[in-house]
C-alpha cells in the first residue's frame, strides 16, 4: 500500500511509502496490479498518469456482493463496491469509481475517471461525461447527457442535460457554482 498520510501498517497492509518514494519500488512491486482509490476524479486521474509513467499498471476491482450485467463493459482500473448493480448494455469507463448500492440502468455511459457516491441512481440510457462526481442517492432521470466536469449534490434529481461544467444541487437540479 502507498498511502501519504500513514506510515506503518493500516488494515493489516504493509504501507510500503508515499507517492513521492514510489519510483524507487523494486520492479517486482510494480508487476502487481495497482489500484487507485481515492473518490475525488481529478486526483484518480492524476494519480493514474504519475503511476503509470512510474511503470506500474492497474487492474478493476468488482466486489463480489455486486450484480454485473454480462452485456456491460467495464473499464481498466475502474473499482465497483458492494450492493451495485450496472444493468444490460451499459459501459463503464476507465477508472470509475462505483460506490455502495448505486444503480447504472441499462444502456449507461459512464465516463472515465467519475465517481458514482452510495445510493445514486442513473436510470436507463444516460450519458456522464468524464470526471464527474455524482453525490450520494442522487437521481439522474432517463436519457440525460451530462458534460465532463459535473459534480451533482447528493440528493439532487437531474431531469435535464447539463452541458456546462460546474457544480449543480437540487430537486430540480440546478448550477449553483
Amino acid at each position: 500500500m502507498i498511502d501519504n498520510e500513514r506510515k506503518g501498517n493500516y488494515r493489516n497492509y504493509k504501507i510500503l511509502c508515499n507517492d513521492k518514494d514510489a519510483n524507487n519500488l523494486p520492479a517486482i512491486i510494480k508487476n502487481i496490479p495497482a489500484l487507485i482509490t481515492p473518490d475525488i476524479p481529478m486526483l484518480r486521474k492524476k494519480l493514474n498518469k504519475y503511476y503509470s509513467e512510474s511503470g506500474f499498471f492497474f487492474s478493476s476491482l468488482v466486489s463480489k456482493d455486486s450484480i454485473i450485467s454480462k452485456s456491460a463493459e467495464i473499464g481498466e482500473g475502474t473499482i465497483i463496491q458492494s450492493g451495485v448493480y450496472v444493468s444490460a448494455e451499459s459501459i463503464i469507463g476507465n477508472f470509475v469509481k462505483l460506490n455502495v448500492k448505486c444503480n447504472i440502468m441499462h444502456d449507461s455511459i459512464i465516463g472515465s475517471y467519475s465517481t458514482i457516491a452510495p445510493n445514486a441512481v442513473v436510470l436507463g440510457k444516460v450519458k456522464i461525461g468524464e470526471l464527474c462526481y455524482i453525490g450520494s442517492n442522487a437521481t439522474i432521470l432517463p436519457n440525460i447527457r451530462i458534460c465532463d466536469n459535473v459534480i451533482i449534490g447528493a440528493g439532487a434529481i437531474v431531469n435535464k442535460d447539463i452541458d456546462k461544467s460546474g457544480t449543480y444541487a437540487g430537486v430540480p437540479v440546478k448550477q449553483i457554482k
